[in-house]
Formats: C-alpha cells, structure tokens, sequence
C-alpha cells in the first residue's frame, strides 16, 4: 500500500502504468528551473546544492516565466497526447493533431515563442506555417537527434503494455509526427516498448535485451530478426534483413546500459557524473542510457535517480523525464513521493488521467484476449 492514496485502489499493473505516465511527467517538470546548465559551478551557484525538488527558473533562463512545477512545452505535448489517449480510449493520430493544433497557432518558429520551443517543434511550425507542407509529407519531420518522441512514447507503451507489438507501431508512427531520423524512431520506438514490458512486469535487469531479442525472434515486436555475431559460429544462418523493420540493436543496448548500472565492477562517482559519461547535451542517443543507467542503479527508488538525473546539469530536464518513466514503470505511481505529484501543477488532474489511461490499458488487454 502507498504511503498516498494516488495508488490504493490500483492492480499492480495499474500502478506501474500510471507511474510510468507520472514518473515522465514529473522529471519534466522537476527539470524546467535547473535546465541546460552546462557548467556544474555555475548549476551549484545558481541552487541549494544537491537540489531536491521543484526549484525556480531564474530570470532570463530557458523556460523564464514558466510557473514553479509546471512543465516544458516539450510535457505540454506530452499532456495533449495524454489528454488524446484518455479521451478516445486509444491512440488516435487525428484526434492527437487537432489537440497540437492551438498550441502550434501560439508559436512564431522561434525558440523564444512562450515556452522554450525544441528544434524540432520549430521544423514541424515551420513546415506547416511557412513551406505549407501536410503531416507526412515527405521531408517534413524534422532531423534533430532529440527526446521528444521516446518522452511521448512513455505514454503509448504504458496505455498497450499488453500488446508490444501494438505499442511499437503506435510508437514509431507517433515519433514519426516530429523525427525523421531512423535511428531516432527505431529508439523511440525502443524505448515505448521497453516501457511497456516493465509495466506487464518484466524486470529491470541485465537480461532485459535478450528477452526482448527473444520476442522478435518470436514475432512480438516489430523489429527484424538478427544472429548475433557469436551464435555465427553455431552455424545459424542470419535471415535476411526485413527492408521494413528496424535492427534489435538499441533493445540489446538496454540491457547491457542496465548490466553495466548493477555491475560491481563498474563505478561511476558521484552517481551525477554519469551524464558526463555518457554526454550532457540533448542528444537521445546521450541520454537514454544515462536514464537506464540511473534508473537500474538504484532499482528501489523512484526518487534518488530521477533527483540525480536533476543534478547532473546539461539537459537534465530530459534525461529526468526518461528517468522518472523507468523508475515509475518499474516500482509504480505508488513508490513515487507524495510531495513529488502534489508540487505538480494541476496535479490531481494529471494523476486522474494517468490512472484512467492504466484503467483503459487494462480493459484493452481483456477485450483484445476475449477477441
């Protein structure tokens, strides 16, 4: 039972899911004040050193003039994407447009239109708004390496953790609304998944890339089925590349970032530093293993790797969010600190959502095995 009665009437899965949704959520917002510092000096001068929950954003900072707990624009797109799942039950790419719609009309394509806006919200605007290009044209999402489709994911994997394959496709279509770099879709579409079988109850561990390789090999998931390098010499012969699936080999990657957290060989302090390991800037490829990194060090909190996710400067906004959705998806709403959801902005009304978004996923999992 919770120490907050968020949780008390969750199923197990339900409380993962919905942590997942509010672990995502939280990060976001707990990164909006200390975001983008890049030198560590300059971060420990502008906050109490180690900081530990919701903290001001600075005049004339990124995101200047966002309230205290509420989210970037890049969570305000998460929350439509929720709003969309929780009013139509499922994803719903139409239904999801015509929510981003008014917030797009606010924009002027420049960083500095309200809330900070990404690069590759400002592709999207001005692809729409200036060259006059459709969803979906060709060469309309945008290049950058970016989080902002694996941070959407979160919410896809969560709502159809019983049915991956399902989830990846949601996944993948959603990333392709803003990216268009395959590698950034293929780990977009990773990360969803991934999200999605903590939730069902995988477990965060060293074996989650072989598991996942397993359900390709079984057809569960939409990736390409591979022979590793060392199975060559049992002489198994690699299948042929399918043209239209991605390779496994971010899911593999998951595992071994995860191995590496729990490994006694391997150290990283302080526990911070980890982002400088693995880069501090905005890049997916930089933060996802940080966040798997962070999250599989300390399995049994939700809040020591998401608040180190917070103090490790540069894009630690991001590498929160992904952070917290691991650690929601693994633990649940409920391992999440009462003071943590109740700092959000209009919390009550994000936790209802995500609650339902669990509820719904779960009807969705019954229905599609009586079908």
């Amino acid at each position: 039972m919770s120490d907050h009665h968020f949780a008390d009437s969750l199923t197990p899965q339900q409380d993962r899911a919905a942590g997942a949704v509010m672990g995502s959520i939280i990060g976001d917002a707990l990164g909006v004040g200390p975001h983008w510092y890049y030198d560590l000096d300059e971060l420990h001068a502008a906050y109490p050193t180690p900081i530990c929950g919701y903290v001001p954003v600075h005049p004339g900072r990124y995101h200047d003039g966002v309230e205290l707990g509420d989210v970037s624009q890049t969570g305000q797109f998460q929350q439509l994407l929720l709003e969309s799942l929780v009013a139509k039950g499922t994803y719903q790419e139409e239904d999801y447009l015509r929510r981003l719609e008014p917030l797009l009309d606010t924009l002027d394509g420049e960083p500095e239109s309200g809330r900070f806006t990404e690069q590759p919200i400002r592709d999207i605007w001005y692809a729409l708004k200036v060259e006059g290009k459709h969803w979906h044209d060709d060469d309309f999402a945008s290049l950058a390496d970016t989080s902002e489709a694996a941070q959407r994911a979160v919410l896809i994997g969560a709502r159809y953790h019983g049915d991956l394959m399902q989830a990846g496709l949601h996944c993948a279509a959603c990333a392709r609304l803003t990216h268009r770099d395959p590698a950034i879709v293929t780990a977009s579409t990773a990360f969803g998944i991934v999200i999605g079988a903590l939730v069902a109850g995988m477990p965060l561990d060293g074996n989650l890339g072989q598991t996942m390789r397993q359900m390709i090999l079984r057809g569960e998931l939409p990736f390409t089925h591979a022979v590793l390098a060392e199975e060559q010499h049992l002489g198994l012969t690699p299948p042929r590349p399918s043209r239209e699936l991605p390779f496994p080999d971010v899911l593999l990657g998951m595992g071994w970032w995860i191995q590496a957290a729990q490994s006694p060989h391997i150290q990283v302090q302080p526990p911070e530093a980890i982002a400088q390991v693995y880069g501090m800037a905005c890049s997916l490829s930089m933060l996802m293993p940080a966040a798997f990194f962070l999250a599989a060090h300390t399995p049994d909190s939700f809040e020591k790797p998401i608040l180190t996710a917070i103090n490790s400067g540069g894009n630690n906004m991001a590498r929160a969010a992904m952070t917290g959705a691991l650690c929601g998806a693994h633990l649940g709403l409920s391992a999440i600190p009462k003071r943590l959801i109740t700092g959000l902005k209009d919390h009550q009304r994000w936790v209802n959502d995500a609650i339902q978004l669990a509820k719904d996923a779960d009807l969705g999992h019954c229905n599609a095995e009586l079908a």
